[in-house]
């Protein structure tokens, strides 16, 4: 059987497997120290099928069931690799749900993202990891310190093999190694009522985390492993320098910053490693509407000398209808809860301008909170609502967080301040967006500095902010959820727990939800009314 004209042969002569290809492996590097050899001479071909970022998505997770099923009954011998953020949100029952998902998909190693965190933290991680049946790995998740080692919330998933740093698989008598990476930003990323469950956790640097997989690396090296592959939510930056940085490893199926890594391009995913050696690095976009098979063949060294990578429309691909069963039992029935008059689509989280369907939810926040003024992150809609009737269950996916929303005394200052920042922050992160409002209106100058900032209220009565000169002493009661006051960029000024008047007795995924059934079934017509503009 011979390779196809498709692979990137990367220079080399076609290989035939089950053949004796020493020549071949020979003329592929031979100034580049080779890796730890093995018994067998004969090349090794082992196909991936990969996702990342799904975010809660039920639907999703009901597709790449059908497609993770087709990928095995092909590939026997194939590994089924998740790279983060497959959960999002404190929703347990829903968070438990897509666990056993999971465990239906022949997983073969995970990697937490920041978003395996938002129930409880590392301790919410760990109560999830309790129904798992696939090994989940993080070598630059450590305990803090040697006092609160004893505490770490995952010894328990240690024990009972759930969790560890790496771990070692045999396929046709060729070692895999696989080691987990949690994104070293990670904390910047939690909600406020999440980080209560990370205070016995570290999560090592960029530096440290590369020493730490070098020196992993070396490890499974002794053990005589020469393909090792990394299960990463480190994002394509921080992976793509770890590939150039660190030798031994093959493949870095990453996830974190929602890119699309289609094929194989030089410099954008596929790199030298110190050692001369090809490293590929795979991501399938966000939020389960793609994914990836990467297919690799390695000579008998471990070394990359044919691939082939192919990202995937994972929503043409039809339901798994023993999935859909498990979670109708798991959720109970999705419920009717309205009807959309149109479609609305979600928008970039990074667009300087409104949202429809963000402003929507921030006008269910002001129905249920008793505030003057709503903000809302434009990473918290996380797909768009198609005309017709709406079910709870399609909200849950919409607006997967559960996350708590509290009401906060902010000055005039804080509220323009925080409207300049998260327009700066956005050229500078390349995240954040527009603060999305309610009961607020503003416009985004040519110079990116917010203008004729307008308090509507209730009543329809407007009252004009002072944007070039606001004032400290004059007050509002503004009301925004516990992933917002957890300060990441941008949004710094809005980190001030000491300033909350009350907290809100509807979570903000129950607000949208009981906003939608206050139409009492009309249509609901949601569109842009000029809330934010931007010159």
């Amino acid at each position: 059987m011979f390779i196809n004209n498709n692979f990137t042969n990367f220079n080399l002569p076609k290989v035939k497997f089950g053949q004796n290809n020493q020549t071949a492996a020979n003329q592929s590097n031979n100034n580049v120290s080779p890796k730890n050899t093995q018994s067998q001479t004969d090349v090794f071909r082992q196909k991936t099928l990969y996702g990342n970022d799904f975010h809660g998505h039920l639907k999703a997770f009901r597709k790449f069931k059908t497609v993770s099923d087709r990928f095995k009954l092909e590939n026997p011998t194939g590994d089924v690799i998740f790279s983060g953020d497959e959960w999002v949100g404190s929703g347990r029952e829903k968070n438990i749900a897509i666990v056993k998902m999971m465990n239906m998909c022949n997983i073969t190693a995970a990697a937490p993202g920041n978003h395996n965190m938002d129930y409880k933290g590392a301790i919410g991680l760990s109560e999830m990891l309790d129904f798992a049946k696939f090994k989940t790995l993080a070598l630059n998740l450590v305990p803090k310190d040697n006092n609160s080692a004893a505490a770490f919330p995952l010894n328990d998933d240690i024990k009972a093999g759930r969790f560890a740093s790496s771990m070692v698989v045999e396929e046709n008598g060729r070692k895999i190694g696989y080691i987990g990476l949690v994104p070293v930003d990670l904390f910047s990323r939690l909600s406020t009522q999440s980080k209560e469950g990370t205070q016995d956790i570290k999560i090592l640097n960029i530096k440290e985390t590369e020493d730490a997989v070098r020196k992993e690396v070396e490890k499974l090296e002794k053990q005589g492993v020469n393909i090792i592959k990394l299960v990463s939510h480190l994002g394509k930056d921080a992976a793509t320098q770890l590939a150039q940085r660190v030798g031994g490893i093959d493949v870095i199926n990453d996830g974190h910053s929602h890119d699309t890594l289609e094929g194989l391009q030089y410099g954008k995913n596929l790199f030298k490693s110190p050692r001369g050696e090809w490293v590929i690095v795979t991501q399938a976009g966000k939020n389960g509407h793609s994914y990836g098979v990467l297919d690799v063949v390695y000579d008998k060294d471990g070394r990359i000398i044919q691939a082939k990578n192919e990202v995937k429309n994972l929503d043409k691909e039809p339901e798994n209808l023993v999935i859909k069963m498990m979670e109708d039992m798991s959720l109970g029935a999705p419920e009717t809860i309205g009807v959309i008059a149109h479609e609305v689509k979600s928008k970039p989280e990074t667009i300087l301008e409104e949202s429809p369907l963000s402003a929507f939810l921030s006008d269910a926040y002001m129905k249920y909170s008793d505030a003057d003024i709503v903000f809302n992150n434009m990473g918290g809609i996380r797909a768009s609502l198609p005309a017709g009737p709406v079910t709870d269950r399609d909200i849950m996916d919409l607006m997967p967080f559960y996350n708590d929303v509290n009401v906060y005394k902010l000055s005039e200052k804080d509220i323009i301040d925080v409207l300049n920042s998260a327009v700066q922050a956005t050229s500078k992160y390349h995240r954040t967006g527009a603060l999305q409002v309610s009961g607020l209106r503003y416009r985004i100058g040519k110079d990116d500095k917010v203008k004729d900032v307008v308090l509507v209220k209730q009543d329809g009565t407007q009252v004009p902010l002072n944007a070039q000169n606001p004032s400290s002493d004059r007050f509002f009661k503004v009301a925004y959820n516990t992933f917002v006051a957890g300060g990441s960029e941008g949004l710094e000024a809005l980190a001030c727990p000491e300033k909350i008047i009350h907290k809100c007795e509807k979570n903000e995924t129950q607000m949208l939800i009981d906003y939608i059934k206050s139409f009492n079934g009309q249509p609901i017509d949601i569109h842009e009314d000029g809330r934010i503009t931007h010159d």
